[in-house]
């Protein structure tokens, strides 16, 4: 008999620490009970109900993520290869996890896209000489999609752009 109480105390002691979470000071942790979305939990000693809640963390710290190299053609039919980063935080726990699959994959792609669409409105002087003003556009295009996403775009850079093989050795050419 006196085993049969140990089991079951040591079980309802099990129970009791699996419901027991620590949220970082950069994290937030998104609860849902029973499949259901019921608050954000702030940093520090949490107590969950195990089975019936599970929490999401969240990292709210700015993030980097890289805009893998695109091919362009500029508006003045100029193809080259151009890369960024993307700096964002994340303002709204909630929105993050429930609005979007991976708002981290998900706002690569939109600056994917907009790097595309703007880098190609634009001829490639004016993407050399204006790279901070592109940057700003590309930033607003991204920040304004991913707000219902609860993200906030801080930055945009453009990295790195690689111009045709033709026009370096036509530029090399020129010094001699």
């Amino acid at each position: 008999m006196s085993g049969l109480i140990i089991f079951i105390l040591v079980v309802i002691l099990m129970f009791i620490l699996a419901g027991i979470k620590v949220i970082n000071q950069y994290e937030r942790a998104v609860v849902l009970t029973l499949g259901r979305f019921t608050g954000i939990r702030n940093p520090g000693l949490r107590v969950i109900i195990p089975i019936f809640q599970q929490i999401i963390k969240v990292d709210v710290r700015s993030t980097p993520v890289d805009v893998p190299s695109q091919e362009v053609i500029t508006k003045d039919n100029v193809t080259i290869k151009v890369d960024a980063v993307v700096y964002f935080r994340v303002v709204d726990s909630g929105k993050a996890v429930l609005e979007t699959n991976n708002y981290r994959y998900a706002t690569s792609q939109f600056a994917q896209a907009a790097l595309r669409d703007v880098v190609g409105n634009v001829e490639m002087d004016s993407l050399l000489s204006q790279r901070e003003e592109i940057s700003q556009e590309i930033k607003r295009i991204v920040d304004s999609e991913t707000d219902k996403w609860g993200i906030d775009v801080e930055n945009v850079k453009i990295q790195n752009i690689e111009l045709p093989q033709d026009m370096k050795r036509h530029g090399q050419a020129g010094r001699g």
